[in-house]
């Protein structure tokens, strides 16, 4: 796993806060199967924590010949366990009480018999029973039993209790099954957990100090370096004032519920996220950038690009161009030629490209890759949800930008200001060689039409002719300067549309595609920072 930085202590309702946001978080993003654990852990923190946080639950669980009963009777100061020389001895859990208000709900919680309730006034402190009330001590059945059901119950109120006392013995004391089976899965919970070593009267000073030595590594092994391990004897008490100690120190601090509770939480946090796929620090909201966007702006930039040429607004743009030249020369032409222009609009018009089945198929793809991309820091039941969430946006994106493209306003219909000042020029220059014709007609036309008017030559040429050829060759220029104009209208409009249709597609695709994958992704972070509030030592 990978180290985690320095953090303050988290408190226990803390780590319950972040599990219970770990779930409404994981809610329909990873299966029941891996968060029923983690609802379960939520349901018995709040249960042990209802029925009782004044009493201190200390459980002795150890094998069959351990001396476990016999160690219970002496902490109790009374013969209260039965011990027996058949297996198994102890089969039902037992319950010594120091100080019994309220502490029903607790037992019954337990599952302890009524006839194996049992209550102590402190004898073991030499009056000093403020030390001791709320002490719950229980003697439970032989973890290596061999019926079934005294076996499960060892299981099932290992789960429950808030101390356990570990009793092994000098011949059992490295038996694989109480280390694989309860002590190595309780490595996280090493504050609420002591291991005995029982019966060192049949050892000598020296034998004692080589098997703690050995267990201690056994414990190392199974990841418990910091249990305590308490050397005794239950039969002739040397060493018992060591184990009663802890006992004491457990239930004056009252913290062992809450140490209990705080060790499962964390324990089922970080089987949760092995199981997730989860591990190392988690993202920095740092990382997020000015927009509050959690995917990367080369990301965005590249889908954004993707889509546009997918969408073929590089062809509307040049359309948009093309149609803004044929108008301008309809507009600013020389007159009798402009029905050219309206023709060639009009068929332009009518033959606008619709976006084809390879256009969509490639905006698809372009959504795809970047839900690929965004999904990448996420374990496997996030990544198929960002996954389905760009699946959707790919879905919706072209049917949305068509509506965006509807509603946009492209610029197309627009008429510059100085169409019209040309427009009035080729009038004026039709009007001159209208006149000019009529003139002429007038001075050397059919007789029907000739008027008396005197005839007037410049350099040798009438000026009828003259008028008329000013006028054509204003209207020609003038057509030539409009056309120039327009092309350079038309790149500009082009650009203008390109651009405008850039911003709607990025729009669009904002609002469609990245902000519900950032809002995935952004919930994925929001489970992960929760995640590691609860894992936090």
């Amino acid at each position: 796993m990978t180290p985690w930085p320095q953090r303050e202590r988290v408190s226990l309702p803390q780590r319950l806060r972040a599990l219970e946001e770990v779930l409404s978080t994981a809610a329909g993003r990873v299966p029941a199967e891996l968060t029923e654990p983690v609802q379960a852990a939520l349901d018995d923190a709040g249960a042990r924590r209802e029925v009782s946080v004044e009493h201190t639950v200390v459980a002795l669980a150890g094998a069959t010949g351990s001396g476990k009963s016999s160690l219970f009777n002496a902490v109790a100061g009374m013969d209260l366990s039965r011990v027996g020389v058949r297996r198994p001895t102890t089969s039902e859990p037992m319950a010594c009480v120091w100080g019994t208000q309220g502490v029903v709900p607790l037992l019954e919680w337990l599952g302890v018999p009524q006839q194996r309730q049992l209550s102590r006034e402190s004898v073991l402190d030499s009056g000093e029973a403020d030390d001791l009330d709320g002490l719950v001590l229980l003697d439970l059945p032989d973890h290596d039993s061999t019926h079934e059901e005294h076996r499960e119950s060892v299981d099932r109120l290992v789960e429950q209790v808030d101390l356990f006392v570990w009793v092994l013995d000098p011949q059992k004391y490295a038996d694989a099954a109480v280390h694989e089976r309860y002590l190595r899965p309780l490595s996280s919970h090493q504050a609420v957990t002591v291991v005995v070593l029982n019966q060192t009267d049949r050892l000598g000073h020296d034998d004692v100090a080589e098997c703690v030595t050995d267990l201690r590594a056994l414990l190392d092994e199974d990841g418990l370096p910091d249990v305590p391990i308490v050397p005794l004897s239950a039969a002739t008490g040397h060493g018992l004032e060591a184990l009663v100690d802890v006992v004491r120190t457990a239930v004056t601090k009252r913290r062992a519920v809450e140490e209990r509770a705080e060790a499962d939480a964390r324990a089922i946090a970080e089987q949760f996220a092995v199981a997730v796929g989860v591990d190392g620090q988690p993202p920095d909201d740092a990382r997020e950038d000015s927009r509050g966007s959690t995917t990367s702006g080369a990301d965005r930039e590249r889908l954004v690009d993707s889509l546009f040429e997918a969408s073929g607004a590089d062809v509307v743009a040049g359309a948009a161009g093309r149609s803004f030249l044929l108008r301008a020369r309809a507009s600013t032409g020389w007159l009798p030629t402009r029905w050219i222009s309206r023709l060639r609009r009009k068929a332009k018009r009518a033959g606008l490209p619709e976006p084809t089945s390879v256009q969509r198929a490639r905006a698809a793809t372009a959504v795809r890759e970047f839900g690929d991309a965004a999904a990448s820091e996420t374990p496997a039941p996030w990544r198929d949800s960002v996954r389905a969430v760009a699946a959707t946006s790919a879905e919706r994106f072209p049917d949305a930008l068509d509506a965006a493209v509807a509603a946009a306003d492209l610029g197309i219909g627009t008429r510059p200001g100085w169409w019209r000042t040309l427009n009035l020029v080729q009038w004026t220059a039709l009007l001159t060689v209208l006149a000019g014709a009529g003139w002429q007609l007038t001075t050397a036309g059919p007789e029907a039409l000739r008027l008396d008017l005197p005839a007037v030559d410049v350099a040798g040429v009438a000026l009828p002719w003259l008028v008329i050829g000013a006028g054509v060759l204003v209207g020609w220029v003038v057509g030539v300067c409009g056309l120039v104009a327009a092309r350079r209208g038309a790149d500009r409009q082009a650009a203008a549309v390109r651009e405008t249709l850039h911003e709607v597609v990025e729009r669009t695709a904002g609002e469609v595609v990245v902000e519900p994958v950032d809002t995935e992704v952004s919930r994925f972070r929001q489970f992960h920072r929760a995640l590691a509030r609860a894992r936090s030592a």
